[in-house]
């Protein structure tokens, strides 16, 4: 294949812009990671698709030979990279290309800098986490930007899907990354139950131990608060109702934190 033709059926490409470009390449530790951030949403977007992506989840040894990436051709437009798959067999070639899609579908709300719009009307609850758990590999190639190698922005696009620019960061996307860092986003509505363990008066939550050991944090209203604060009872089990928070860049579906907006309690069996 020719090295036209390898940019022109780029996969991913990856555009470092900068004034300094026209007579240098991009320092190593700017491309490096920005190319590992890459690979990772890769990965995070296969575990996602298979209902896999929880923390500390990775594909199998298998599965990061078909989904491993490489560079196909270097372009001095500024300083341009074309990733294509390792793998060069026509039905990994395919399922890489659909693969994209899901890509560029969770990277685009951090480029239109309406990401938690995009999470809000998403209806999958994978795409839901698929989409936060990207925040920091997002930061980490943003991050590039106006540090020490004279990137000035960055542009992600996909030549092979006919898009040459998906999403183009910027210093703006930066700031707008920033004000992300603490943000979090709620999950689908649904029931939660377990036993008070402690208390937080000054932040109006408490803390419940779930069947099977798992801890997580409750968000109340100070009605609901007081209702648990005062119960005479030690520890006592609550049903809770309301929506999982997840923080940006959590890639997991287990619950640690719930916002509940309706309590019911539950009397031990007796």
């Amino acid at each position: 294949m020719k090295k036209r033709e390898l940019f022109e059926n780029g996969l991913y490409t990856i555009r470092f812009v900068g004034e300094d470009f026209n007579s240098r390449g991009v320092n190593i530790y700017d491309l490096g990671n920005s190319l590992l951030a890459m690979q990772r949403i890769v990965h995070k977007a296969f575990l996602s698709s298979e209902g896999r992506l929880q923390k500390g989840a990775f594909p199998r040894k298998d599965e990061r030979e078909m989904l491993s990436l490489q560079i196909g051709e270097r372009r001095r437009q500024s300083d341009a990279f074309a990733l294509i798959p390792v793998l060069t067999d026509p039905a990994v070639q395919e399922y890489m290309k659909d693969l994209a899609k899901y890509v560029f579908s969770g990277i685009v709300g951090y480029y239109t800098g309406n990401v938690l719009d995009t999470i809000h009307k998403e209806k999958d609850q994978d795409k839901k986490i698929f989409i936060g758990s990207l925040y920091t590999e997002v930061a980490n190639i943003v991050n590039r930007i106006d540090a020490s190698g004279s990137v000035e922005a960055i542009s992600i696009g996909s030549p092979l899907l006919g898009r040459e620019t998906i999403a183009s960061f910027n210093p703006e996307t930066k700031e707008y990354l920033n004000q992300l860092k603490d943000e979090y986003f709620l999950g689908d509505y649904q029931e939660i139950k377990g036993r008070v363990y402690k208390l937080y008066p000054g932040s109006r939550i408490v803390a419940i131990q779930r069947a099977g050991g798992n801890a997580v944090s409750i968000f109340l209203d100070d009605q609901d608060f007081d209702e648990i604060r005062y119960r005479r009872e030690t520890k006592p089990q609550y049903i809770f109702r309301g929506r999982p928070k997840y923080q940006f860049g959590v890639e997991t579906k287990t619950v640690t934190e719930f916002e509940a907006d309706e309590i019911e309690y539950s009397p031990k069996e007796s």
